[in-house]
């Protein structure tokens, strides 16, 4: 899939747009730069920077990695005393946007060159008509499943074509062939971004287009959350106990991770076990795929710095040189950059290789959906802490499964007002 491209990409490869805009002028300028990740990613942005201030010598950079948790309360405090980096890695755009936090990239197109990184990509990261941010990578949701497992209980891997009914099935048929302290399949009941695939199914979204509401009703996600709740009854998903381990994010604990079970939804960017584990389609996305080229994480550039165009020569750098691409590897999804991704094609492992190619194939016309519209502001609120909080009550019959809708929308609709 991704190596029959190889050819068609061949060209685009001489076209790739490093940061070829000259130095600065006059004294060096100092860039802080911030985002969060595990080890590899730290080890391999530092790389890239390297590489980029061996390029530009007049620009020192200084980082500030860091890990998830507190990350976005330390970036508050920081706008907030005039602190902030001048360049960040966001997933709220939307949120920063409506602050005035965000510098308009699309003034910076001189320098910031966005050709190579797909509509599909720069929608996500586009409010009001102005590019606000741009993607670090792509994570698109795809089903993990190992074959081995599958294949002990005489079971076939699902496909686009399989609905999510024959999914519970085919689930609980590989649940009784499978070693004790191993499930079928994870529990998605708390995943947003699994929610959004089954929500876009339907035509539906997680918000409406001009955000001011909930883009599915009452009668979705009570669907989603019982159809969670009576594999979980059977014991083809693992009990509350464990699958609550990882619902805050902490990836360690995920079932996956642990190697608990035998196939899961996963975004495509967090790093699996190295073992032999297999890529494809969620159930149900032949009619109308719910996957799209979802970013991991973006790039944004603070509206306030004294250096927005070393600012957007970074950024640039990072995602469109071919020596930046090499270095940061797929330690944030695959590069959005399409030359890129193909370049890197013939060095990576064979399970990046499946990532690139599962990535390749959601690009081909009809396999993923278009881009949503940025999430309004409060989104990260309802989509994460809402969320998890609701289906927890459900999960440990602290509410029915509407009860815990009632409320959930109650309380969107609250967050919503308060945002708007």
């Amino acid at each position: 899939m991704l190596r029959s491209c190889l050819a068609a990409f061949a060209s685009m490869s001489l076209l790739l747009t490093g940061c070829s805009s000259g130095e600065p002028a006059g004294d060096k300028v100092t860039l802080v730069v911030a985002w969060w990740g595990n080890p590899a990613r730290t080890k391999a942005t530092n790389a890239a920077i390297d590489l980029f201030t061996k390029k530009f010598p007049k620009i020192e950079v200084k980082v500030r990695p860091s890990a998830f948790p507190g990350y976005y309360d330390k970036l508050n405090t920081e706008f907030a005393s005039g602190a902030a980096p001048d360049v960040f890695q966001d997933d709220q755009v939307r949120t920063y946007a409506a602050k005035g936090l965000l510098l308009d990239l699309g003034a910076h197109q001189d320098v910031l060159k966005t050709d190579a990184l797909g509509k599909e990509f720069l929608a996500q990261g586009t409010i009001d008509g102005k590019l606000m941010d741009v993607p670090a990578g792509a994570s698109p949701m795809a089903l993990v499943h190992q074959p081995k497992l599958l294949e002990g209980a005489g079971v076939s891997a699902p496909t686009a074509r399989t609905s999510w009914q024959d999914f519970a099935a085919l689930a609980t048929k590989l649940a009784g062939g499978l070693p004790k302290g191993t499930w079928a399949l994870a529990d998605s009941s708390a995943q947003h971004n699994h929610l959004q695939v089954f929500l876009r199914q339907k035509g539906k979204d997680w918000f409406t287009a001009d955000g001011t509401a909930l883009g599915f009703a009452k009668e979705d996600l009570a669907e989603w959350w019982t159809f969670w709740a009576g594999l979980r009854a059977k014991g083809v998903v693992p009990p509350a106990d464990v699958t609550s381990g990882s619902a805050g994010g902490d990836v360690s604990q995920d079932p996956v991770a642990a190697k608990k079970v035998a196939m899961s939804v996963y975004g495509t960017s967090i790093s699996l076990p190295r073992e032999d584990w297999k890529y494809g389609p969620l159930p149900g996305e032949a009619e109308r795929p719910g996957s799209h080229l979802m970013r991991s994480v973006s790039w944004a550039i603070n509206a306030k710095t004294k250096h927005p165009r070393e600012s957007a020569q970074l950024v640039n750098f990072l995602l469109n040189d071919p020596e930046a691409g090499r270095a940061l590897g797929l330690t944030r999804g695959v590069p959005p950059n399409s030359a890129i991704a193909t370049s890197l094609a013939a060095g990576l492992d064979p399970q990046d290789q499946q990532i690139a190619e599962y990535v390749a194939y959601l690009r081909e016309p009809g396999n993923s959906g278009p881009a949503p519209a940025p999430d309004p502001t409060g989104g990260k609120e309802i989509r994460s802490d809402l969320l998890t909080r609701h289906t927890q009550d459900v999960w440990f019959g602290k509410a029915t499964v509407e009860q815990a809708t009632e409320a959930f929308f109650q309380e969107a609709a609250k967050v919503l007002e308060r945002a708007s």
